[in-house]
């Protein structure tokens, strides 16, 4: 989607160039996946996206509160580009791989889980 911006695709990254996902495993003491997870949560939290792993009923709040769904990645059907409402945003935790969405005025209104991690990467969402 053309001025939208999409997290990394790690797997796809390792499909590519594998030497990569060779590289990343031999980081010291698994170093290189935990900073892969850290850079993938930055990448999320930096993205117009939010996971399609969401169910029905928390889509429907979502849209309610104004979060406009406005189609999938191509090539990544983990994520969907999204519209958030004025001053909502998406927030790091101390975790990795949990990041919160927060409204205007500072309330958690959902938890997102995203592994980052090449070899078993996923991400979901609920409120």
């Amino acid at each position: 989607m053309k001025g939208k911006t999409a997290p990394r695709n790690t797997v796809q990254e390792v499909r590519d160039n594998p030497i990569i996902g060779f590289i990343t495993a031999m980081g010291e003491g698994g170093s290189g996946i935990l900073a892969q997870e850290a850079q993938g949560q930055r990448s999320f939290v930096n993205s117009d996206t939010l996971p399609t792993d969401i169910s029905k009923e928390d889509k429907a709040t979502l849209a309610a509160a104004g979060v406009k769904f406005l189609g999938p990645v191509d090539g990544d059907d983990l994520f969907q580009y999204v519209e958030l409402p004025q001053g909502w945003k998406k927030v790091t935790t101390d975790h990795s791989m949990w990041s919160n969405l927060v409204d205007a005025d500072g309330k958690v209104r959902a938890n997102i889980f995203y592994k980052a991690a090449f070899y078993d990467r996923r991400a979901f969402l609920h409120l």
